[in-house]
């Protein structure tokens, strides 16, 4: 006597191995949600410490470069809306706290 198994989606299926859902999609609507991509505000403290060594030089085709390092726009424009960077002449240097 073959055991069927009972799906989520409530369909029976004879399963193989340790197969718990009767198929691909019912298998991927179970999983729980995968978190969200890492912040780009994981990097801040990364590029601080490289600011407070020498500033940042605009690159010719937009970002920012340390170096060889490239740095995005959206972390650079997330330093300056949080006061630690600013852009004097075409570079941008720390901001020491005050």
């Amino acid at each position: 006597m073959t055991r069927l198994r009972t799906c989520r989606c409530g369909a029976e299926f004879l399963p193989r191995q340790r197969q718990k859902s009767c198929s691909p999609d019912c298998a991927r609507r179970a999983r729980p949600p995968r978190s969200p991509r890492p912040s780009i505000n994981r990097n801040q403290p990364i590029v601080l410490r490289l600011l407070k060594v020498q500033p940042l030089e605009r690159r010719a085709r937009g970002g920012w470069r340390f170096g060889t390092k490239r740095i995005s726009d959206a972390l650079v424009d997330s330093l300056i809306a949080s006061g630690r960077a600013e852009i004097r002449g075409g570079r941008l240097h720390h901001v020491e706290a005050a």
